[in-house]
C-alpha cells in the first residue's frame, strides 16, 4: 500500500510539474507578444517582451526592459502578483518530486532504465562485499541489487540501484530491467531451510533466464541436490557453496596455510590472480608448449586450457590449440 501510495504521488506530481512548466511558457511567451504589441520601442522583439516576463516572475528583475505605458505597468504589476504565486508553486513541485525520487530509490520502489548492468540478487555479507569489491575494481559498471527483505538501501552503497520485490515475480525483474542486463549473480538464501533455499534460487533463475534468455547467470547453491535442475534452468555457473568451503577447509587441513594462497590468487587488487581471457589468434593451431613461452612474455603463468566449458589444468606440452579455446592463467 505504501509503494502504491508513494508511486502515485511521484507520477502525479511530475504530471503536474509537466502541466505547470508548459503552462508557465505559454504564459510567458503572451505576455512577451502583448508587451510586443503595446510597446514595440520598448520590447523590439517578442523574445524581449519574453525575457522581461521571466525575470519579473522570478523576482530577478535586471531593470534591462521596463514598460512605460500605463497599460503595460498594469500587466507588469499583475505579472509580479501572479508570477510569485506561479514560480512559487514551480519550486515547491520541483523540490517535492526530487525528495519523491530520493525516497523512491532508497526504499526500491523505482524503475532502473539503463542497460548492460550487473544484476545481484539477495542481501547478504556475500553480496554486499561483491557490490564493494565490483565497485571497487570497475567504478564505471552500473549495479542493480534486488531483494525483499531490506527496507532501506545504505546510505554508502550510493553506487548501486536498489530493487525492492520478490526476485521470482516478472513484475521485479520489469523494474530491475533484468531484460537488458549482462549478468546475474543469485545469492543463496542462508536463513531458511537449504532445501528450500535452493528450490527459491532455481524460481529466481528460471524467471530470469524466462525474461532474459542471453543472460549469463551465477548461481549459488547450498546442496548439490540441485545443481543438476540448475543446469536445466540454464545457469552458466554454479557456486557450489557447502562443497568450496568443505574442499578449502579440507586443503587448510593438508597444507597449511593453503587457503591464504588461493584468497590471494582470487583477490584482482593483488598482482598475481587467476584469470580466463580468449586464445588469441597467433596460436590457434599451436602447442600448448608455444602458449607457455608466448604468454610468459606477456607476465601471464600458464596454467591450463578451457575448452567447451571442460578445464583441463597443465596438459600435455605438445597439446593443440584450437579456436574458441581460453587460456588459463596467474596474472603476475
Amino acid at each position: 500500500m505504501f509503494r502504491e501510495t508513494l508511486l502515485m504521488k511521484f507520477y502525479t506530481n511530475r504530471l503536474l510539474l509537466l502541466k505547470v512548466v508548459a503552462a508557465l511558457l505559454m504564459f510567458v511567451w503572451a505576455i512577451g507578444l502583448i508587451m510586443h504589441s503595446i510597446e514595440p520601442e520598448e520590447f523590439p522583439m517578442i523574445f524581449d517582451g519574453v525575457w522581461w516576463a521571466i525575470v519579473t516572475i522570478s523576482t530577478v528583475g535586471y531593470g534591462d526592459f521596463v514598460p512605460e505605458s500605463v497599460f503595460g505597468r498594469m500587466i507588469g504589476i499583475s505579472l509580479i502578483l501572479v508570477g510569485i504565486a506561479i514560480f512559487s508553486f514551480f519550486v515547491t513541485n520541483l523540490a517535492t518530486s526530487t525528495i519523491l525520487i530520493k525516497e523512491q530509490n532508497e526504499r526500491g520502489l523505482g524503475m532502473y532504465k539503463k542497460n548492460n548492468h550487473l544484476l545481484v540478487i539477495g542481501w547478504n555479507e556475500r553480496s554486499r562485499l561483491l557490490l564493494e569489491e565490483t565497485h571497487e575494481l570497475n567504478p564505471s559498471q552500473e549495479l542493480v541489487l534486488i531483494d525483499e527483505t531490506l527496507q532501506v538501501l545504505p546510505k554508502n552503497y550510493s553506487f548501486v540501484r536498489y530493487i525492492r520485490g520478490n526476485p521470482g515475480q516478472d513484475e521485479t525483474h520489469l523494474r530491475a530491467n533484468t531484460k537488458q542486463a549482462k549478468t546475474v549473480v543469485i545469492t543463496a538464501n542462508l536463513h531458511i531451510e537449504e532445501r528450500q533455499g535452493d528450490a527459491n534460487t532455481i524460481l529466481t533463475l528460471i524467471t530470469c533466464k524466462g525474461i532474459n534468455p542471453e543472460l549469463y547467470a551465477i548461481v549459488e547453491l547450498v546442496t548439490e541436490a540441485q545443481v543438476t535442475n540448475a543446469k536445466r534452468a540454464g545457469a552458466d555457473e554454479i557456486i557450489k557453496a557447502s562443497q568450496h568451503v568443505s574442499l578449502l577447509l579440507m586443503n587448510g587441513t593438508l597444507f597449511h596455510g593453503i587457503t591464504d594462497v588461493i584468497s590471494k590468487m582470487l583477490d584482482h587488487d593483488q598482482m598475481d590472480h587467476l584469470g580466463i581471457a580468449r586464445l588469441s589468434e597467433e596460436l590457434v593451431g599451436k602447442t600448448f608448449e608455444k602458449a607457455i613461452e608466448t604468454q610468459e612474455d606477456k607476465d601471464q603463468f600458464l596454467l591450463g586450457i578451457r575448452r567447451e566449458g571442460e578445464n583441463t589444468l597443465h596438459p600435455p606440452k605438445h597439446f593443440i590449440l584450437k579456436r574458441k579455446d581460453e587460456i588459463i592463467y596467474v596474472k603476475r
